[in-house]
């Protein structure tokens, strides 16, 4: 197809990322529509609800770090056709395990364990072939299939579960992500043919590269089609996880991350259950309402993005832009929730305001989402993986948190909206004051050196080794006169 041909290699690898996230999310709220038949069918509680669906962040959690790593060392055109491999056979497999809550609950961390390298690996390809220019949109554009993975799983989900039961559910969801990746490999095969530049870079090591190769490598090849000519400076060939730690803008973005997420996940997992109970709808029907969020998500990035982009273009300095879209992105959605949380009869007005508030929220995918490239293109998806690790929490303590306040408090508005409205605030607060989007220099050796706690544990570490070998010493001093001992017994 000679259209498809002349389209150039970086937006075919932006389409790709977009629709392994309209996967990834199918993914997601498969479970949170499947619980309620699957809890009918099993008796569950509330809590064991709960529990269920924040198994899927036991594994999420556990996979950022090592994902983050492993994509700044291969490249995301590597490690997302993996992550997409697993994730989908372990969604196939859930009617197999779903007999027990502990069986289930692996299978849902197994898809955790998938779906957590699909963020860094779709930064790490965006950040290695889009030049700065692009970046809000071309973040937008890969996150934004989240939305459209929420409105296919939450349009299919219901059809699937009412006509042939849950179970074809995990079972179809599963076989899409399995497409996927072959169709991947046929793109990938494509591009390395005709754009062997842009197969080079997404396949670089970046972490032998020096900080400024690695930042003007996707640009240098976007506009000449070269790889620029800097020359790679000192560089470890580790991923600098302490001075990540040491910089005040990554830990501004971690407790930034673990926000927004707060407020996604939670949504995400109990938005169907709360409107069955509030609407006295059924399952069809909450789901299709719990359509309107992701359709206005939709709207938003589809605003949010460009418009960065262009206010860049036009001088507005980078920090500015991000800080403006983060600050929409949390207050806004806040005074939604407050007035969602209000009593009132009209359940449409409740609806409109929480579906605003999730719409409005995809503004950070020009403030929050960026900032990793911003601060670090080279490191950017290592970076993603370490805050995402602090995002993903919400998702085991959050999710589960919800059901059991809403078991002991029976209030939605105390279980699902004013804990999301207090992360919303402060983390509006975090991002604004502490945060940066200026280029830092993460390869410095002073900031990689040991943490002072880290003596003090190797210390205490030290101390039972130390034990353990003075009575090693003790027995040897012991054993040559057993002998003798023993021989003299025998003489008496």
């Amino acid at each position: 197809m000679e259209w498809w041909d002349s389209i150039p290699s970086r937006y075919k690898i932006i389409l790709a990322g977009n629709l392994s996230f309209v996967i990834c999310n199918m993914d997601k709220v498969n479970m949170s529509v499947a619980i309620i038949p699957m809890a009918q069918d099993f008796g569950w509680s509330p809590s064991v609800a709960g529990l269920v669906q924040s198994a899927f962040f036991w594994g999420y959690i556990m996979s950022q770090l090592p994902g983050g790593y492993l994509t700044s060392k291969h490249g995301g055109r590597r490690v997302m056709p993996a992550g997409v491999t697993m994730w989908s056979l372990a969604t196939a497999a859930v009617p197999l395990l779903a007999g027990t809550v502990p069986g289930l609950c692996v299978s849902r961390a197994a898809v955790g364990l998938g779906e957590a390298v699909a963020p860094s690996a779709a930064t790490d390809m965006v950040s290695r072939v889009v030049p700065a220019s692009e970046r809000s949109t071309a973040v937008s554009m890969v996150f934004g299939g989240l939305h459209v993975g929420s409105i296919l799983g939450l349009l299919a989900a219901p059809y699937l579960i009412t006509n042939f039961g849950w179970e074809t559910v995990f079972v179809v969801f599963g076989a899409a992500g399995l497409a996927w990746v072959l169709w991947f490999d046929q793109l990938m095969a494509g591009i390395m043919a005709s754009d062997p530049e842009t197969a080079a870079l997404l396949t670089a090591d970046r972490l032998g590269m020096s900080a400024a190769a690695a930042a003007d490598a996707a640009a240098a090849d976007s506009h000449s089609g070269s790889h620029g000519g800097h020359a790679a400076g000192p560089v470890s060939g580790d991923v600098p996880w302490r001075a990540f730690l040491r910089s005040r803008a990554v830990q501004a973005l971690m407790y930034t991350h673990f926000c927004n997420n707060w407020f996604h996940y939670t949504m995400l997992a109990w938005l169907p259950t709360y409107f069955t109970d509030t609407m006295s709808v059924d399952l069809m029907h909450a789901a299709q309402t719990a359509l309107l969020p992701p359709l206005a998500g939709i709207a938003a990035s589809a605003v949010a993005g460009p418009t960065a982009d262009a206010l860049i273009a036009r001088g507005v300095p980078v920090p500015t832009v991000r800080k403006i879209a983060q600050c929409t992105a949390f207050l806004l959605p806040t005074a939604c929730l407050l007035a969602a949380s209000q009593p009132t009869d009209d359940s449409s007005w409740t609806v409109a305001l929480i579906t605003a508030a999730l719409g409005i929220s995809s503004f950070s995918l020009a403030g929050l989402y960026c900032t990793h490239q911003d601060l670090s293109p080279k490191y950017s998806s290592a970076m993603l993986g370490l805050t995402n690790t602090s995002g993903a929490i919400p998702g085991i303590l959050g999710v589960a948190f919800t059901g059991l306040l809403y078991d002991q408090t029976g209030s939605w508005p105390v279980a699902l909206f004013y804990p999301t409205m207090f992360f919303l605030l402060t983390g509006a607060a975090v991002y604004t004051m502490l945060g940066s989007n200026a280029p830092e220099d993460y390869d410095v050796p002073e900031l990689n050196a040991p943490f002072a706690f880290e003596a003090r544990v190797r210390g205490v570490l030290a101390q039972p080794n130390a034990a353990l070998a003075g009575v090693r010493q003790k027995l040897q001093s012991l054993l040559p006169q057993l002998p003798r001992r023993v021989g003299s017994k025998k003489q008496l």
